[in-house]
């Protein structure tokens, strides 16, 4: 199949120069066959023919009635969806002509998957041409590549013959290059690579290609390349033409429209909902503007409130310790005064046992010498001693004591008060 037939999106066949060699001869594949739009009803008349004769004329003739009136049946029903399909388009054509280029534009159909892989991929590094490094360059062979692959082809060959000999200290000027197909032999330098002619066969295929528009025709998933170009209303989904006859007939309550009937039906129903969505995104925006204010007043509340109970108890704490030190003072000085008597008769009692004590040291020394005029000096000094009565006021404990009193009335009453201290009031 010859690529020159194919009309482009506003149904004039596409030109190509002169010389130009058919497609076919630069792919291995040809564009797949198109399905027919509809499925073909058998030949009942063949049927009829091939069926083996009863002897019952009249069960013949009533099936062959009938068969006639399902085909005249199955008839008018396409000559109906026809016209209804051409009156909508000839509408359509009046009141959108933009619109209806669009739809026209799909229905220039076929697989545009195996179509770029066949055609539109250069066949060596598998990516798409295009107009700038994979520019489509031809060989003399009319096989074609990217731009890009034959210059690496030229280099690496260049590289190797490098290799071979010392001869070249350099590249070499030119080098043979083999088309990866057929095998054919070219010897050229690389600029001549780059003056190769062009393939302007793809590069018109680019274009139409880009005229067209890949992703904007959707196809039906059980009918194999056929547009989505209905709406059914009650399934709420787009079908094909194939669907409007075998799944979604009208004669099962389905209510088949063209999608661009759909399109401009419920586009207002749709942005009607959409302005009521944002209607109530922004009364939720406002509500949660509010809501973070209350938040963050009431966080702030409570950090007063706290603030409040902390300093009170802290009053109430100061006040407790300040009265707890207060009977602390008052135990020392009271204790300490009774201890101050304590010490002054025990330095007394120590004064005077140490006195005792060299009196002792002394007339023993005295006797153990048998030193008499010792011995009478110090019976003399030692009754002197003993002449000086020291008065020692001993102070029993048993008399003082030390109590600390508290009104056991006074200190429930008080714990009381405390457990009761304060209040939180609340207005919501």
């Amino acid at each position: 199949m010859s690529l020159r037939n194919i009309t482009n999106a506003y149904g004039r066949p596409l030109s190509y120069p002169s010389g130009t060699p058919d497609i076919s001869r630069t792919r291995r594949d040809a564009i797949p066959a198109i399905p027919p739009s509809r499925p073909q009803l058998p030949d009942f008349s063949a049927m009829m023919s091939d069926a083996p004769t009863t002897g019952d004329t009249a069960d013949s003739a009533k099936l062959e009635e009938k068969l006639k009136q399902f085909e005249k049946e199955e008839m008018e029903r396409k000559e109906r969806n026809q016209a209804l399909q051409e009156q909508q388009e000839q509408n359509e054509e009046v009141s959108c002509p933009n619109r209806f280029r669009d739809k026209r534009r799909k229905n220039i159909i076929f697989d545009e998957e195996r179509f770029e892989d066949t055609f539109l991929k250069c066949l060596i590094c598998r990516e798409n041409f295009d107009m700038d490094e994979k520019m489509p360059k031809m060989l003399p062979c009319h096989h074609t590549f990217c731009l890009d692959c034959l210059r690496q082809m030229w280099r690496v060959e260049g590289e190797f013959r490098q290799t071979l000999t010392s001869a070249f200290r350099g590249m070499p000027m030119a080098v043979k290059i083999q088309c990866p197909t057929c095998r054919d032999g070219l010897i050229t330098s690389e600029a001549e690579v780059k003056r190769l002619p062009n393939d302007h066969t793809i590069m018109e295929l680019l274009a139409f290609m880009k005229e067209t528009g890949r992703s904007d025709v959707q196809y039906c998933s059980k009918h194999q390349m056929q547009p989505l170009n209905f709406f059914c209303e009650p399934c709420i989904i787009p079908v094909c033409c194939d669907c409007t006859v075998i799944d979604h007939k009208e004669s099962k309550g389905h209510i088949v429209v063209n999608v661009n009937e759909a399109m401009d039906k419920y586009t207002p129903i749709l942005e009607s909902t959409m302005e009521e969505i944002q209607t109530e995104k922004g009364s939720l925006e406002t509500k949660k503007e509010t809501l973070m204010k209350s938040a963050e007043k009431l966080d702030s509340t409570q950090k007063d409130v706290n603030d409040k109970i902390k300093d009170a108890f802290i009053r109430l704490r100061e006040t407790i310790d300040e009265r707890e030190r207060e009977l602390y003072e008052m135990t020392e000085r009271e204790v300490g005064r009774k201890r101050e008597k304590l010490q002054e008769n025990m330095k007394v009692v120590i004064e005077r046992d140490e006195t005792l004590k060299n009196q002792l040291k002394s007339l023993s020394n005295a006797k153990e010498e048998k030193d008499i005029s010792c011995m009478f000096s110090g019976h003399k000094a030692a009754r002197d001693v003993l002449s000086q009565k020291v008065e020692v006021v001993i102070d029993s404990m048993d008399n003082f004591a030390v109590e600390f009193s508290c009104d056991d009335r006074q200190e429930r009453n008080i714990r009381q008060e405390v457990t009761n201290l304060a209040d939180i009031v609340f207005q919501d």
